[in-house]
């Protein structure tokens, strides 16, 4: 934490005094009215934007929902009233991060019900990319939530802040998680959900060990140390308990990535020779699923599925997509 403290104090001209960041991190400093008008506004527009963008594979749309997305907000409002030891605040921010969450996932699973049937679940790489998460995607989310907090504590670098809210996927990530849970896609809200959880954990920590790095507690008028003593301890918990399901999902991903590689050169001497070419192989919840496109009747299934189970076992589901639209099960 030394080396943090001594890169914040660098630049001690454009340091944000705590003011400053609580003005702009809890909605009960100043225009209560205002702020929380303005956060529903954007979570509600961010989550519509992103649940869109999500259903049609429209990247720059989840991009600008991210952007546009106020969900960073009441997390690192609780990263920073845990390093200063308010309990009030950190109440406040997190009842506020609770509704919004929830908010966002209902807006998810109500645009899912409308629309899921314009790509398949298992054929969205939107949906795919967001539903499997590892060790690495909390050593990135960590790194980007400290970004984040940098920013908010000097004036200098806080024009990095958009490019922070793109890096660290909140509300899309929310988006999958309702549209898969109201298209009874449990497996894949699930994974889902545990990729969310771990972008707040990373923000959480990062966000306390760099505001406590920034000195805020010194400046703070009323400290309760035991709240924030007890605030670090749950947020400590949750990184390890969120440990357990991304090692298993870690090791889940290499060997599904060995499967991939095999069912991907099955696939590819299946089509060899006929008119029709393999489009993806990619994992959806514990399925592996082929996409192949091609004019008329599909070579013979039996003989992929075959070649494919040499290298997978029996115990991986299996699903073939055609250019019809049709999809074979085994």
């Amino acid at each position: 934490m030394g080396w943090m403290a001594r890169v914040i104090d660098a630049g001690h001209d454009y340091r944000n005094p705590l003011a400053a960041v609580a003005e702009g991190l809890f909605v009960d400093v100043g225009n209560t009215r205002a702020k929380l008008s303005q956060f529903w506004m954007l979570l509600v527009l961010s989550a519509t934007i992103a649940a869109g963008g999500v259903i049609g594979d429209a990247t720059p749309a989840v991009i600008g929902a991210m952007i546009v997305a106020p969900l960073a907000t009441p997390i690192y409002g609780v990263a920073l009233a845990t390093s200063i030891g308010a309990p009030t605040r950190l109440r406040s921010a997190f009842l506020l991060l609770t509704a919004g969450i929830a908010v966002n996932i209902l807006i998810g699973v109500l645009v899912g019900l409308f629309a899921t049937q314009r790509m398949p679940l298992d054929a969205n790489p939107q949906i795919l990319g967001r539903t499997a998460p590892t060790i690495l995607d909390l050593v990135v989310a960590t790194a980007t939530g400290i970004a984040g907090a940098f920013a908010l504590t000097r004036r200098d670098v806080s024009n990095i802040l958009a490019g922070v809210a793109i890096a660290i996927s909140l509300v899309p990530v929310l988006a999958v998680v309702g549209i898969t849970l109201g298209a009874g896609r449990l497996d894949l809200a699930w994974g889902a959900l545990i990729l969310f959880l771990t972008n707040v954990a990373a923000i959480l920590i990062a966000g306390t060990l760099v505001f406590t790095a920034a000195g805020y507690q010194q400046e703070a008028a009323e400290i309760d140390r035991r709240v924030a003593r007890r605030a670090r301890l749950i947020i400590v918990a949750f990184v390890v308990a969120l440990l357990v399901p991304l090692t298993a999902a870690s090791i889940r991903t290499g060997l599904y990535e060995n499967w991939v590689r095999a069912t991907t050169d099955a696939a590819e001497q299946w089509v060899e020779g006929s008119d029709w070419r393999l489009d993806s192989v990619q994992v959806a919840g514990s399925s592996i699923v082929i996409t192949v496109l091609g004019p008329g009747e599909a070579p013979p299934e039996e003989e992929l599925i075959a070649a494919v189970r040499r290298h997978v076992p029996e115990s991986v589901p299996l699903k073939l997509i055609e250019e019809t639209g049709t999809v074979l099960e085994f």
